[in-house]
């Protein structure tokens, strides 16, 4: 892997787990904390993906990589099928489940008015999508297919995204400590593939990378049981590899920049 990618991760891991670690000592984590000093460290934390991605795609490609990558979050027209799929077909397809495997969640689930505004409000709220994807999608991913089989990308992406995560799940206050740390390292593996497949199928579009960061946190928010959602995410995912989603690097990601960005984009 090239010094590059190294040196994201180290920077991606030493924003979040140092201004997290002086967060903790802050008392960020606290049942009353405050907002102001304190809170701010774990808000740099959760976006020290995103940041060690934008520092580097400009260190390394400058401000054309930049630009590159923001014109990624831009919607496409070709692209409103995968952005209606994922914020309405990845929900829906957890409620099936639930149907299905967790019958007693549906009968307190939220009136469906409710369910539509928490939808936007997770993208708001929720440090995940923006705090993390400039990063692992945006930067790791388009240099780990380089050097990987797609598959093999998923999946080493997928345990550093888990890694990523481990010291939230011995913080009381965060929703991560409620998990089991095995299930979601089967969680992260299973949904980096997925992404990967649809990363390559649209040429590396970031906005629907957000998107589909966003549904499956939304399915969180909406009290989806973990288990339910991780046995969603396992089945599309073993269905894209049974299928040959990830067979070969042929895709139109092989036409992206190095900086993950095609060369002409059909926006809106």
């Amino acid at each position: 892997m090239d010094r590059s990618f190294r040196i994201y991760l180290w920077l991606a891991f030493g924003i979040t787990w140092g201004f997290g670690g002086l967060g903790l000592l802050a008392g960020a984590y606290g049942p009353d904390a405050a907002f102001p000093a304190s809170r701010a460290l774990h808000y740099v934390a959760c976006f020290g993906p995103s940041l060690a991605g934008l520092i580097m795609v400009g260190s390394v490609d400058g401000r054309a990589g930049l630009r590159r990558l923001l014109a990624r979050t831009i919607p496409a027209r070709s692209r409103w099928p995968w952005y209606v799929a994922v914020m309405i077909g990845f929900p829906a397809a957890n409620l099936v489940a639930a149907w299905f495997l967790a019958p007693e969640f549906l009968a307190g689930l939220h009136a469906w008015d409710r369910l539509l505004y928490l939808l936007p409000l997770t993208l708001v709220l929720d440090t995940g999508p923006l705090g993390e994807e400039f990063g692992w999608r945006g930067f790791a991913l388009p240099r780990l297919l380089r050097h990987f089989h797609p598959l093999s990308a998923a999946l080493v992406l997928g345990a550093i995204w888990w890694a990523w995560h481990l010291p939230t799940f011995f913080i009381s206050t965060l929703s991560q400590s409620e998990l089991s740390i095995p299930v979601f390292l089967i969680n992260s593996l299973a949904l980096s593939v997925i992404m990967t497949w649809m990363y390559q199928r649209t040429g590396g579009d970031l906005l629907l990378m957000i998107l589909i960061h966003t549904a499956a946190n939304y399915c969180g928010a909406i009290g989806v049981p973990f288990n339910v959602e991780v046995s969603t995410e396992v089945a599309c995912a073993a269905v894209i590899v049974a299928g040959g989603g990830l067979r070969s690097r042929t895709s139109s990601a092989d036409h992206m920049h190095p900086s993950g960005g095609e060369a002409c984009r059909d926006v809106l």
